[in-house]
């Protein structure tokens, strides 16, 4: 029962682990938007939330991959036919990753905060910790 009562907070953990490796990649992109012949980069979600319901090794001996571990998801880099130089980022594309990004990010540390208040306001037996 307690490992159930933990589950979501492992799922919150890498949704924010997912979206900081992203902000990474797409940070890359807006930086190397002068770059020539530059191809911009993204992480996959659908690998990023197969590696995290990866069960967890304890044992070497034990069926199961680790190679999850670390990393969150798959860079997939995009061939997107760019102007003269050949740079396949375009601006204001990046910059709206970003910020959607963000917004999620955000969004799960909020959720994360919660969860977190409740499991919290439970220990203390309702009284709120005052």
């Amino acid at each position: 029962m307690t490992t159930k009562l933990f589950d979501t907070l492992v799922g919150l953990e890498n949704s924010l682990d997912y979206h900081l490796e992203r902000h990474g990649v797409l940070s890359s992109n807006l930086a190397n938007a002068d770059t020539p012949g530059y191809r911009p980069q993204d992480v996959e979600f659908v690998d990023a939330l197969q590696d995290a319901s990866q069960p967890l090794r304890t044992d070497p001996q034990h069926l199961g991959s680790t190679d999850a571990i670390g990393s969150t998801g798959k860079r997939v880099t995009y061939d997107v036919p760019g102007g003269v130089d050949k740079n396949g980022v375009r601006l204001e594309q990046a910059m709206a990753q970003i910020s959607a990004n963000r917004v999620r990010y955000e969004a799960g540390i909020e959720v994360l905060r919660r969860r977190l208040a409740m499991l919290r306001y439970a220990a203390m037996d309702g009284s709120g910790g005052t």
